[in-house]
Parts: structure tokens; C-alpha cells; sequence
């Protein structure tokens, strides 16, 4: 089934219980995160509130319906989720971010 969006309050009246529930799951998806690194494998966070990330190139803050993005990180990731911050210091890798689904392929890591 194909979610509908609605773009008037009659729109969501005229709507069946089951395409309601659609609409408010899809309005409360968060970004889901999959880190992958060759010490601790395939991690995923699934109610990720913003992806902060601190290269040494540059800052940037990605968020729920961010574009798309793809670039490095030479420096700090910081996952901000509902009730705790997971943070990856001093990494090295490559991010890709779409559909707010955000992928982290973590090259080198220095603290471990």
C-alpha cells in the first residue's frame, strides 16, 4: 500500500483507520543509523533525533528529511538519539545520508 500524504485537515478526515496510522508512523520516523567497522561489525540506531559531525575539513549537522549527502569524516561523529548521545572520537571513515537513512563505513579508528 502506498502512503498517502495529507495536504488538508478534510484529507485526513476522509481517511480510513489504517492509512491514519500510516501518516502518524511515517510523521514520527526518525533517522536510522548503520555504522559499519571492521572491530565491532554492524551497529544500527533506529530513533536518531540529528547526526552531528565534527572533520577537520568541516561541521555539519544532519537531520530527520536532510538532504542527500555523501562526503568523509576525519575527526568526531556524534549520534544524538531520544534519551543518550553515542559518540565515535577521532575516526576515520565515509558517510553516505539518504531517506533518512544515514550509512558510516568507519576506516580507522584511533582510540581503540
Amino acid at each position: 500500500m502506498k502512503l498517502m500524504k495529507a495536504n488538508s485537515y478534510t484529507e485526513v478526515l476522509s481517511m480510513n483507520k489504517k492509512e491514519k496510522k500510516l501518516l502518524l508512523t511515517d510523521a514520527k520516523a526518525d533517522i536510522v543509523v548503520k555504522i559499519l567497522s571492521m572491530k565491532k561489525g554492524l551497529i544500527e540506531y533506529h530513533d536518531v533525533q540529528f547526526i552531528r559531525i565534527t572533520s577537520k575539513n568541516n561541521h555539519l549537522i544532519i537531520m530527520k528529511d536532510y538532504l542527500p549527502i555523501i562526503g568523509e569524516v576525519i575527526g568526531n561523529v556524534e549520534i544524538e538519539r531520544e534519551n543518550s548521545v553515542e559518540k565515535l572520537e577521532n575516526i576515520v571513515g565515509y558517510y553516505i545520508h539518504k531517506h533518512n537513512e544515514f550509512k558510516l563505513f568507519i576506516k580507522e579508528e584511533e582510540n581503540d
